[in-house]
C-alpha cells in the first residue's frame, strides 16, 4: 500500500484540517508522482462499492435530475474546495478530473467554477464567459470558470464538444481533455474525448491549433481538415488528412460515422439516443464503415439502414430502451 493510497484516503475521507487539506491538493496537483497518485486513486475507487450505497446512488440521481431541469443554467460550484469534498465523496473519479484541470491553473485562491452537463440523448449550446461558442454533445461535462481570469482561457471537457472561440492573441483559449490540452487563439475545432472511448480526437475545421500532452510533450500543430488521434492506452499521436464537417455534423443534427468500427458506431448511438444496445463478443470487428445520416433520423431509420449496410447483423428490440444485435440464421435449403 503505498503512501500516496494513505494520503488520498485520508483526504477523501474529510479527516484533515482546512490548512492540511490545502496542502494536500497543492501536492495533489504537483507533477511529481503523478503516476503513482493516479495509480491510487484507481484503486481506492475499485474499492468503493457505490451500487451497495443507496444513498449515494440517490444523491447522484438528484444530481442528475437538477442538472437536466435547469438546461439554461448550470450549476456553479462555489468554490473549488467544497467542490473537491463533494466529487470525493460521491464519484471518486471527478476528483482525477480536477486534478488534471488544476494541473496548469495559475490560481491560488478558490474560484468559482461552473459545471455544465449535457445527458445522453441530448445536445446543447453554451456561451462561455469570454463569448466563445461551446455546443456540446450527448454525455458531455464540460468544466470552466465563472470568469476568465489571469493569462489564459482554460476549460475541461470529458465528452465531445465543438468550439467557435472568439479570437484573443493575449489570452490563448485551452482546451483540456482526458490526457491532452488543446490550445488556440482564434479557430472553430471538434473534440471527442469521452473517458471510456480508447482514442481522443480533435479536428480542426479553422484557424491552427497546437495539441499537447499534459506532460508538455510531443507537441502537434494542426492546420484545417486536419485530424490528430491520441491513443489513450499508448500515448501516441496519429495525424491525418480529413473532412472536418463530418466530424462537426452532430452540431446540425447530422450523424456522421467516418471509418468507424462496428463497436464505436454502437458505442456513438447509444450517447446520441439514450438507449443500450448489446452487441455479441463475435460481432467485435476491426471492419471500419463510412455512413451518413442527416436531421436527427429516428433509431429505427438509423439501425435499418446500419444493418442492411453491415449485411450479417439484425436487431430487435428487447424493451423499450434496449436494442440486441444478432447474426441472422440462415434458412435450411436456402
Amino acid at each position: 500500500m503505498s503512501n500516496s493510497y494513505k494520503l488520498i484516503k485520508k483526504f477523501i475521507s474529510g479527516q484533515f484540517s482546512p490548512e492540511l487539506k490545502e496542502k494536500t491538493w497543492r501536492w495533489l496537483i504537483d507533477s511529481n508522482q503523478q503516476v503513482e497518485k493516479e495509480e491510487a486513486m484507481m484503486q481506492l475507487w475499485e474499492e468503493l462499492d457505490l451500487k451497495s450505497d443507496a444513498s449515494t446512488i440517490h444523491s447522484y440521481q438528484n444530481f442528475r435530475k437538477k442538472v437536466a431541469s435547469h438546461s439554461s443554467k448550470p450549476t456553479i460550484i462555489q468554490t473549488l474546495c467544497q467542490w473537491g469534498r463533494i466529487a470525493a465523496a460521491l464519484l471518486v473519479p471527478l476528483l482525477s478530473i480536477w486534478i488534471v484541470y488544476l494541473y496548469t491553473q495559475s490560481h491560488e485562491e478558490p474560484v468559482e467554477l461552473v459545471e455544465y452537463f449535457v445527458p445522453k440523448g441530448e445536445q446543447r449550446q453554451l456561451t462561455l464567459p469570454d463569448g466563445s461558442i461551446a455546443h456540446l454533445n450527448s454525455g458531455t461535462l464540460l468544466i470552466y470558470p465563472q470568469q476568465f481570469n489571469g493569462d489564459k482561457r482554460s476549460v475541461y471537457l470529458m465528452g465531445e464538444a465543438n468550439f467557435d472561440v472568439k479570437k484573443d492573441s493575449r489570452h490563448p483559449f485551452i482546451v483540456k481533455a482526458n490526457h491532452l490540452k488543446v490550445k488556440v487563439l482564434g479557430t472553430k475545432f471538434n473534440i471527442q474525448a469521452y473517458t471510456e472511448d480508447e482514442k481522443t480526437i480533435t479536428t480542426l475545421e479553422s484557424g491552427m491549433v497546437a495539441v499537447q500532452k499534459l506532460t508538455n510533450e510531443d507537441i502537434a500543430i494542426l492546420s484545417p481538415d486536419e485530424q490528430l488521434e491520441y491513443d489513450n492506452p499508448t500515448g501516441e499521436f496519429n495525424k491525418k488528412i480529413t473532412d472536418a464537417s463530418l466530424y462537426s455534423g452532430w452540431t446540425k443534427g447530422e450523424l456522421n460515422f467516418a471509418g468507424m468500427t462496428l463497436k464505436n458506431i454502437f458505442t456513438t448511438i447509444e450517447r446520441i439516443y439514450n438507449i443500450h444496445i448489446i452487441v455479441p463478443p463475435h460481432l467485435a470487428t476491426t471492419d471500419v464503415y463510412t455512413i451518413k445520416f442527416k436531421h436527427k433520423a429516428p433509431i429505427k431509420e438509423v439501425m435499418n439502414i446500419i444493418t442492411k449496410t453491415i449485411g450479417s447483423i439484425n436487431y430487435k428490440v428487447e424493451d423499450e430502451n434496449v436494442l440486441l444485435i444478432y447474426s441472422p440464421q440462415k434458412k435450411k435449403g436456402g
